[in-house]
Order: C-alpha cells, then sequence, then structure tokens
C-alpha cells in the first residue's frame, strides 16, 4: 500500500487555529501596551511641565510683556479633563501683595496649554486641587486649596493610572 505525502484537513486546521490564536494575543497586547505607554509618557510631561514651573519661578523668567510675575502655575480643571495650563501668576501690586495664587479666569496669565495623549485624563486630584504656584525666590509652594502635598492622578482608557506627587518643599515625583 502506498500512501500519499501531505498533511491532513484536521492537521491543517490545529495549526491553523494555533496561528490565528497567537496573532490575536500579540494584537491585543499591542493595543495595551501602546496605552500604557501614552500613560508613562503623559504622566512624564505632567512632572516635566511641573519642573518647568518651578524652574520659571526659580529664574525669574519674564512672561510676555508684564515682566516678571509673582510666580508660576499650573491649573487644573478638574477630573475628567485632558489638559492642564501652565500659567504666570501676576498681580497689580508691584511687591505682589495682593496676589491670590489662583489662574485669572479671562485666561490674561495663561502661557500654555498642555494636552494630554489621547485617551489620557485626569483621574483624580486630591483635595479638588486647581492650582499649583512655585513662589521665588526658593520657590515656595502653594496649593489651591491649601494642603501639605498634592497627587495628580492619570488614567488610561484600560484603567491603567500613574500618579504624580507633589510636596510644599517643591519635590516633584517622577512617574
Amino acid at each position: 500500500m502506498n500512501k500519499a505525502g501531505g498533511f491532513t484537513l484536521i492537521e491543517t486546521l490545529v495549526v491553523i487555529t494555533i496561528i490565528v490564536v497567537i496573532t490575536g494575543i500579540v494584537i491585543f497586547n499591542v493595543g495595551l501596551e501602546r496605552q500604557n505607554s501614552a500613560l508613562l509618557r503623559s504622566a512624564q510631561k505632567l512632572s516635566l511641565d511641573l519642573r518647568r514651573a518651578q524652574n520659571f519661578a526659580l529664574s525669574s523668567k519674564d512672561y510676555k510683556t508684564s515682566g516678571i510675575p509673582c510666580g508660576w502655575g499650573m491649573y487644573f480643571n478638574g477630573a475628567g479633563s485632558a489638559s492642564y495650563i501652565v500659567f504666570a501668576d501676576m498681580a497689580a501690586a508691584v511687591d505682589c501683595s495682593n496676589r491670590d495664587f489662583i489662574r485669572a479666569a479671562d485666561s490674561s496669565e495663561d502661557f500654555e496649554v498642555a494636552n494630554f495623549e489621547t485617551g489620557i485624563t485626569i483621574s483624580s486630584l486630591s483635595n479638588n486641587l486647581s492650582n499649583i504656584v512655585f513662589s521665588p525666590p526658593e520657590p515656595t509652594v502653594n496649593f489651591i486649596p491649601d494642603q501639605t502635598s498634592a497627587s495628580i492622578v492619570l488614567i488610561n482608557k484600560n484603567g491603567a493610572t500613574r500618579t504624580i506627587n507633589i510636596n510644599k518643599t517643591g519635590f516633584i515625583s517622577s512617574p
């Protein structure tokens, strides 16, 4: 009896099934990893922008044509927001005696708006944090509402989170 060489239909279906399962796992993990990488990059950018505002306060950076502000800060629009604003904390008095450590509602103090990557939003802000302001020359850190430290939690579409912490001494955690 002479048997012809080749694969049976069952063997071919088993191999195709294995290939489809492995491909599905890889494709699923690539999408998940892409979201996790976007979350990490957004958290690192937020951390770096906090440090940049802190450095602006230390270096007495000029704001547009208004001169040197009383401080530099970050404004957060609450949980669910996909952006934040870097602003110069200006005051009417030259000695900064009448400052409020809050971003002007008319956007006159806005330096730039920074957006998180697609699918990344703010999950929570400690004690409904809205403003962080660095005041020269140290720079001291002021939180609105007042607190000893603040946490900003970012979340992606898959529910993964990254937390950035900052305290009154100006230490900013890196994710």
